[in-house]
């Protein structure tokens, strides 16, 4: 490991304060989900549905911190000749994700203390998958650091960024200047913290970071996140122009936008989520679509992350319109609280399906047998033509097709269900993962 590597600051934190907090002992009855690293989603926008993962994957986690990707992308590809390199600066955190590992008995994973800026092609080879969040926008310099990835990842590979966005943080960066200044004569990191929880306690209404303390929770909950969140030394953040500029700049394409961690999903890309004055809706999505993108990141103004997945070339993925392409719940959605409400959303009577607290949809006449006709091997056609049979429907194939596609169409915009090639095996689901260890 190189250190001059480093900023100093940012890789003592690291050590000092390894994020996120985990416990290795959980792992013997849970497991932490990523919608951007389960296989069904990763195919779906990384490879046009094609991959099977059966084949020797090699897959980067840059920055992989206490572990949550590395040990649940390890577990999916458990048995399956799979390589999984875990790259972090950070020896405690990497100490915290190999006792997990430990646990669960992973012996796919290759475990390299270092700097993502050390990377090349002659000492770590090419990886078919890269994913990299919460990492690029702590450097100096961001810039290199994606180069540095991209020099790794492989010509028909797949990548997957996050970093911060600057319109849905922009509490938390008052916050972090207020911190500063609070803390401008204190070295010590736990007296930092101390302070920043006696300065949350006392914030008036009007303070702008009152805004995002929910969305912040989950941090909010531990000295740990606490610190990442509000004392970080390095930090810059994205709007939807400078990411496409970002990820362009070292020649990668920006194929998909993403927005795994509110119930709008996707939809949040999607003018006509928040427009609806026909006109003004069609001027807008005559514009390009980073700058549609743009003017949806302007009008939610809650967006905290820039979610991506990249590649060297542009994609053809696969749509609702192929009869021969096969749906699938998510991977996330089979924890079994999920799949319930889902079901039961479904294949209840309702007139209306409350699929999330943003989303209902309208129950067409074969809603029922065609959602529980999905099972993650019939195609498209082959889900309708069991649907009619099931229900001896006289409806016109069509009729029933659409029904499909406008409930399918909708769950992939949110992160509920996702399509692959005819012929792939199906995921592992949770209940699945989690009796392997217990």
């Amino acid at each position: 490991m190189k250190d001059g590597t480093y900023l100093n600051e940012v890789r003592n934190q690291y050590e000092n304060y390894p994020y996120p907090a985990r416990d290795p002992l959980t792992e013997k009855k849970h497991i932490y989900l990523s919608k951007s690293c389960s296989l069904d989603c990763l195919n779906h926008y990384g490879f046009e549905g094609k991959k099977d993962f059966s084949k020797g994957f090699r897959v980067l986690i840059a920055g992989g911190g206490t572990g949550d990707d590395v040990i649940y992308l390890a577990e999916q590809l458990r048995g399956k000749g799979a390589e999984i390199v875990y790259l972090d600066m950070s020896s405690e955190s990497m100490r915290i994700a190999q006792e997990r590992a430990k646990v669960r008995k992973l012996d796919n994973i290759t475990w390299v203390h270092d700097s993502l800026l050390n990377l090349n092609s002659k000492d770590f080879g090419k990886f078919d998958f890269i994913t990299c969040t919460g990492v690029l926008h702590h450097l100096e310099n961001p810039d290199e650091g994606l180069e540095a990835l991209t020099r790794v990842l492989d010509e028909n590979g797949a990548m997957y960024i996050m970093v911060y966005a600057t319109i849905g943080r922009t509490g938390v960066y008052q916050m972090q200047e207020l911190m500063r200044e609070v803390n401008s004569e204190t070295s010590d990191i736990q007296e930092s913290v101390d302070n920043t929880k006696k300065v949350l306690n006392a914030l008036p209404p009007g303070n702008w970071f009152t805004f995002n303390k929910v969305s912040c929770k989950q941090d909010l909950g531990s000295d740990i996140g606490i610190y990442d969140l509000l004392l970080h030394s390095q930090d810059r953040a994205y709007t939807v122009n400078e990411m496409y500029e970002f990820i362009e700049k070292p020649g990668l394409k920006l194929n998909k936008l993403y927005n795994p961690d509110h119930p709008l999903g996707d939809m949040v890309f999607y003018p006509e989520t928040f427009i609806r004055d026909a006109e003004l809706l069609g001027k807008i999505k005559a514009l390009p679509i980073r700058k549609q993108q743009s003017i949806c990141e302007l009008l939610f103004g809650q967006i905290m992350k820039q979610c991506c997945f990249v590649s060297f070339k542009d994609k053809n993925y696969l749509s609702t319109d192929d009869q021969n392409s096969v749906p699938s719940i998510s991977t996330v959605y089979t924890l079994p609280n999920l799949f319930k409400n889902l079901t039961d959303a479904f294949t209840g009577t309702n007139p209306d399906i409350q699929i999330n607290q943003m989303f209902t949809l309208k129950r067409h006449p074969h809603t029922k047998a065609l959602f529980s006709s999905i099972d993650g091997v019939r195609t498209m056609k082959e889900i309708v033509e069991a649907a009619m049979a099931k229900t001896k429907s006289k409806a016109s194939f069509d009729t029933v097709y659409a029904e499909l596609k406008s409930f399918v169409d909708v769950l992939i915009k949110v992160d509920m269900m996702y399509l692959k090639q005819k012929g792939l095996p199906t995921w592992p689901n949770v209940d699945e993962m989690i009796k392997r260890v217990s």
